[in-house]
């Protein structure tokens, strides 16, 4: 045996039998995403299961190449060029707006597949909901009509709450209209809100120093890629200041937050990673209409709110999808 050919088969023998088996025209997905494999891990894994219902496999019959920002969304152009060199026929977007605005302003002629939570047409993704027109479609959250309803909630669970600290930041194409429909429903509400700006780690920590007992009487979090990939930080330190909060997502009463309100991530995971397979067999996303959810979750956990003092409204207790005790 020639030394090339005796060197290319150690080097066989050495990779995973199913690594061995891929042909090199499987075709490849780029995932890119805006947060990190430690918060959005079981994500993937519900997008891999929508790709598995329109028959592709990742690792046997494609590729999902994987990259993530870890809530910095400056590296994301750069994660975006490496995966395009990798030669994908599906890109996909998810983990925060700046994530598929990034794609867009990079003219990428690739079928795109996102999830947002802002409107994607006020943010230019795509023409209307239903004819995206262009090499892009996917899933909007609508995360401001969200957090309108998260601060009614909140305002049932704390009646007395009339100073609220609000976390949005200023970095998410969204959080301008977020902040003024929160400010509308909090006029409404009789809750004067103190917004505070949250675009990095240490900006978690300015945040609670500035608020000391008294100050405000509950927290609302808007559903920004970088507060989520910072949830363990936010949950710990509202617990500290003994702040009852709501969240956007139910990632955060799993992990100690009082209550959340939101739609299941998983559930729209699945459908990213069926129009993905949809795409890689043809679909044009001109044709694939844009998805929002039609089922929302509300979750309280009760340790939170016995460590809190409060007593959670029977009403409210019985709207409740899942109650953690």
């Amino acid at each position: 045996m020639k030394r090339r050919e005796l060197l290319a088969s150690v080097v066989a023998a050495s990779l995973p039998a199913a690594a061995r088996a891929q042909p090199a025209s499987l075709p490849r997905i780029a995932y890119l995403s805006g947060r990190s494999l430690g918060t959005d891990g079981h994500l993937l894994t519900a997008f891999r299961e929508g790709l598995k219902s329109t028959g592709y496999i990742d690792g046997q019959n494609v590729v999902v190449d994987v990259r993530w920002a870890d809530g910095d969304f400056g590296k994301v152009p750069g994660l975006l060029q490496e995966l395009l060199a990798l030669k994908p026929q599906v890109v996909v977007s998810v983990g925060g707006n700046p994530v598929a605005l990034a794609i867009k302003q990079a003219h990428v002629a690739l079928p795109v597949v996102f999830s947002v939570g802002g409107d994607p047409v006020q943010m230019d993704l795509v023409k209307t909901l239903n004819r995206p027109e262009g090499n892009l479609t996917g899933i909007t959250l609508l995360a401001s009509e969200l957090d309108v309803k998260r601060l009614e909630l909140l305002r049932e669970m704390v009646p007395k709450a009339r100073k609220v600290a609000l976390f949005t930041n200023s970095t998410n194409p969204a959080a301008v209209n977020e902040q003024k429909a929160m400010e509308a429903a909090g006029g409404t509400l009789d809750m004067q809100l103190e917004t505070i700006d949250i675009k990095s780690t240490s900006d978690i920590d300015r945040a609670f120093d500035k608020l000391p007992p008294g100050r405000v009487d509950a927290l609302a979090v808007v559903g920004d890629a970088f507060m989520i990939s910072r949830r363990d930080k936010i949950v710990g330190l509202a617990a500290q200041r003994r702040l009852p909060a709501i969240y956007p997502a139910r990632e955060f009463a799993d992990n100690g937050g009082l209550m959340s309100y939101g739609t299941r991530w998983a559930d729209m995971y699945v459908i990213v990673g069926t129009y993905a397979g949809r795409l890689l067999k043809g679909a044009k996303p001109a044709d694939l209409p844009v998805q929002a959810p039609t089922n929302y979750e509300l979750v309280i956990n009760l340790r939170t709110a016995k460590a809190l003092g409060i007593t959670v409204p029977p009403m409210l207790l019985a709207r409740a999808d899942e109650v953690i005790e």
